[in-house]
């Protein structure tokens, strides 16, 4: 079971789906660069 969403789009993590960086999970590099470009401005 696992409690983690991604910070984007709300996705629930998955098993072997998606990846952590920053201390965040995010289920694909779309969602991580939007993250990104969110927290530079």
């Amino acid at each position: 079971m696992f409690k983690r969403k991604d910070p984007v789009c709300g996705m629930k993590e998955e098993s072997g789906k998606g990846f952590e960086n920053s201390g965040h999970w995010f289920c694909s590099a779309s969602c991580l660069k939007e993250y990104e470009n969110k927290i530079k401005n």
